[in-house]
C-alpha cells in the first residue's frame, strides 16, 4: 500500500477513537484519557512537529508529567520524524504491544448476517458485551470515548441464543472505514460470533460509501490475525507503543 494511502488510514483511525483530551504540538497530536486505552493515552505523530523534535518530545513528556502519566508515542511506519523511534530509545522508551495494520478492500458482495442488530449509538448490552473483554481500568473509560465516536458510525452486535454474543464498531472517514471493538463474549465463544459481527461491518460500510475497511490488530494475537485474514484483510502498516517508565 502506497504511504499517502496509509497515512489516510491512520488518520481515520484517530478521529475513530478520540481522546478525551487532546493537544496540539504542530503536527503531532498528544493525547490523553485516564484508563488502559494506549492510543487514547499516546502521542500520534503523523506529520513534523513544527519545531525541534527533542523539544516537540520535552513538550509531550511535559504534558504527560501534568497528569501522572507514563509518556507515551504511537510508532507507525508513517511516523515523523522516520528516526523518531530511535529517538525516544536514546531517551529510554520500552516497546509495548507490537500492532498490525491491516486493511481489506470492499466490494459489496457480503451479506448483512441475519443475527446482527445495528445501532446508532451504544447500549447497555453493547456495552456489557464489550466491557466483557477489556481490563478494569479500560472499562470506566470506554463508555467516554464511545460517545464521542463520530456520528457516522455503526455499533454493531450479534445476537446468538437470545443475548448479544458479539460487538464490532464501525466508523466511515470518506472512503474509509475503521473497525473497533471487535469482542465476543466469555460465554459465546468458539460460535462464530466474531465473524459475523465483521461481516455485519463489512456490509454496512459498503452500503455506507466506504471502500476500503481497516483495523489494527495485536501482531501476536493468532486467533484475530487467522480471522482476518479469511475475510481478506491484508496486512498494510505496522505500529507498536514507545513508553518511558518513571525512573527509580
Amino acid at each position: 500500500m502506497d504511504t499517502t494511502t496509509l497515512l489516510a488510514i491512520e488518520r481515520a483511525a484517530i478521529r475513530a477513537w478520540p481522546a478525551l483530551e487532546t493537544s496540539d504540538i504542530g503536527g503531532w497530536l498528544w493525547r490523553y484519557s485516564a484508563g488502559g486505552s494506549q492510543r487514547a493515552n499516546s502521542v500520534s505523530a503523523l506529520a513534523d512537529p513544527g519545531c525541534d523534535v527533542e523539544t516537540a518530545i520535552d513538550t509531550a513528556e511535559a504534558l504527560y508529567a501534568a497528569r501522572a502519566a507514563l509518556p507515551q508515542f504511537q510508532i507507525t511506519d508513517v511516523a515523523s520524524p522516520s528516526d523518531l523511534a530511535q529517538r525516544l530509545a536514546r531517551r529510554g522508551y520500552r516497546v509495548n504491544d507490537p500492532c498490525t495494520t491491516l486493511a481489506a478492500e470492499l466490494d459489496g458482495g457480503i451479506a448483512m448476517p441475519a443475527e446482527a442488530v445495528i445501532l446508532p449509538r451504544a447500549d447497555d448490552t453493547w456495552l456489557d458485551t464489550y466491557t466483557s473483554v477489556i481490563t478494569a481500568n479500560r472499562k470506566a473509560i470506554a463508555p467516554l470515548i464511545l460517545a464521542r465516536v463520530p456520528a457516522e458510525a455503526a455499533f454493531v452486535g450479534i445476537r446468538l441464543g437470545g443475548r448479544m454474543a458479539a460487538t464490532t464498531l464501525v466508523v466511515l472517514d470518506g472512503p474509509i472505514s475503521i473497525v473497533e471493538c471487535v469482542a465476543t463474549h466469555p460465554d459465546a465463544r468458539r460460535q462464530g460470533a466474531a465473524r459475523l459481527a465483521m461481516l455485519a461491518a463489512m456490509h454496512w460500510a459498503h452500503a455506507h460509501g466506504a471502500r476500503t475497511m481497516a483495523l489494527g490488530a495485536v501482531a501476536t494475537n493468532k486467533p484475530a490475525q487467522a480471522l482476518y485474514g479469511t475475510l481478506g484483510f491484508r496486512l498494510v502498516g505496522r505500529y507498536h507503543m514507545r513508553i518511558k517508565d518513571r525512573s527509580e
